[in-house]
């Protein structure tokens, strides 16, 4: 899906469901966050093709976790993006919900055809089916994922992603719109609020504006190259990728210095109630490490 769909969608998650606009906007920033993997301004074009870090790296359950500490909004934006992206096919790569865990897994027990594999000596555990390879190859080109590859991600039941993309988008635009207006434009008065206000969030909504830009520029030089230029030169013909990224770093020091207070107050808030998080923590490892050791012992193979 388009990111200017995942924001909307996020703002209007905010408004409709929180009815603040702080809260609001502060879903559409997490709702920006997860397609940062999808920029790779500090992964080598081999490691991106080979271990596709597209819908994983940031969209799984532990950075939402991780942006809990930022703002419970915030993780509730990356939620709502990763939901969206589940309801994509494997042309579209999915979402990969849990996300690094699942790269323990290498493969599947059948192919994409349902033909059973032989079993590997030192493999114990297996996702239950391959990914179809013959969709992935009509992936866009950096998404294509070569060989076969584990069924590892979500995928949904849309078929036309575009659609599914326009429909997001209208359709959020629409209900914003509407709970605005109707029914006396009472909605309206939330935003008399002082202009200090919103000087967080512009930095913030920036500092992703500008990075998505530079990583926009990045990929188009890598994988259009105009002409009959050497590669490398293609790569670099572009001055302007640099600077947007540093700019975007110095709007993210700006966002963080203005919004430190409320990180500050949220984690306060979460660390009341440490010992309950810790022992939440400490739980869920040991059921799952019991779990593979029990389906596993003597040999055994195990389908996750």
């Amino acid at each position: 899906m388009e990111l200017t769909t995942h924001l909307v969608f996020g703002i209007a998650a905010g408004f409709l469901f929180l009815g603040r606009v702080d809260a609001a906007l502060m879903v559409g920033l997490g709702a920006l966050l997860p397609d940062l993997d999808r920029e790779y301004w500090f992964v080598r074009t081999k490691t991106y093709q080979d271990e596709q870090p597209h819908r994983a790296r940031f969209h799984n359950v532990f950075v939402m976790a991780l942006g809990y500490l930022v703002s419970p909004f915030f993780s509730l934006g990356i939620f709502l993006h990763a939901l969206q992206d589940s309801l994509t096919t494997s042309k579209d790569r999915g979402c990969e919900w849990f996300y690094p865990f699942t790269r323990l897994v290498k493969r599947g027990r059948y192919d994409a055809d349902g033909k059973e594999q032989p079993l590997e000596p030192n493999e114990h555990i297996y996702y239950y089916q391959e990914d179809p390879k013959g969709i992935i190859e009509h992936a866009d080109p950096d998404l294509q994922e070569p060989g076969p590859s584990p069924w590892r991600r979500v995928y949904g039941p849309a078929l036309n992603s575009q659609l599914l993309d326009r429909g997001f988008l209208f359709g959020s635009i629409a209900l914003v719109v509407l709970w605005l207006l109707v029914p006396n434009l009472s909605h309206l008065s939330m935003f008399s609020q002082p202009l200090t206000f919103y000087y967080p969030f512009a930095a913030g909504y920036l500092f992703f504006g500008f990075v998505y830009w530079s990583g926009e520029l990045d990929r188009r030089d890598r994988t259009k190259p105009l002409g009959i230029l050497p590669k490398k030169m293609v790569e670099e013909r572009n001055l302007l990728k640099k600077p947007l990224f540093i700019i975007s770093l110095g709007f993210f020091v700006t966002w963080f210095i203005l919004y430190r207070n409320e990180i500050w107050t949220n984690l306060q808030t979460i660390s009341s109630n440490w010992l309950s998080l810790v022992l939440g923590a400490a739980a869920v490892f040991l059921v799952s490490f019991t779990i593979i050791k029990l389906e596993t012992r003597k040999g055994k193979t195990a389908i996750v």
